[in-house]
């Protein structure tokens, strides 16, 4: 029964991913907020983008996802796990911070905008220390690993990138991107566990 509770949400995990991120990832292909390479376009695209950005925008998730739920033990983080609707509708804070990443402003103020929001979400989310560890270290692991795909040449930030060509404001998006997908991690290992 363990088993397949973690292997049900991070099948449900991918699935909302692969989707979503998908679907965030061609909202800033179309706002020019990021560019994919032609060389990597020239073959087969969905909807702008090319074919196995579900494949990484889905598995980013479960590793978020699962992450949380697998590793708060160690880090003695235990409350109470929250309705799926509440992680569900918590999704809207990740949709906000993309819609304001894309927002025509000065760097610094799409930054303080989103670590504004970044706090915002944190505070509702529960304001656990363990929270901060949790969305530190997936801001700097998703932001190395887009800086390394701008630096292989497979994509862009052509409006900013001040860091190692990538915007100064991505790792914030991943810090909410934490909060959202640990929450729903938990969630769905609660639910499928009959908790």
């Amino acid at each position: 029964m363990y088993t397949s509770a973690w292997g049900r949400a991070a099948v449900l995990l991918f699935l909302l991913g692969a989707t979503g991120g998908s679907a965030l990832d061609a909202f800033y292909v179309h706002q020019g907020v990021k560019r994919y390479s032609t060389a990597v376009v020239a073959g087969l695209t969905l909807f702008g983008l090319p074919w196995w950005v579900p494949l990484l925008t889905g598995s980013a998730a479960v590793a978020i996802g699962l992450s949380h739920p697998l590793l708060d033990p160690l880090l003695a983080h235990s409350r109470t796990v929250r309705r799926l609707s509440t992680s569900i509708a918590a999704l809207g804070w990740l949709c906000l911070a993309h819609l304001l990443g894309a927002i025509p402003l000065a760097p610094l103020a799409r930054c303080g905008l989103l670590g504004l929001l970044y706090l915002d979400f944190w505070l509702l989310a529960g304001r656990s220390w363990q929270n901060l560890i949790f969305s530190a270290v997936v801001a700097i692991t998703g932001t190395l690993i887009e800086m390394i795909l701008v630096n292989a040449g497979i994509f862009s930030f052509p409006q900013n990138a001040e860091l190692l060509g990538v915007p100064a404001w991505l790792p914030w998006l991943y810090a909410c991107a934490s909060l959202a997908l640990g929450d729903l991690g938990r969630a769905l290992i609660s639910l499928q566990r009959g908790g």
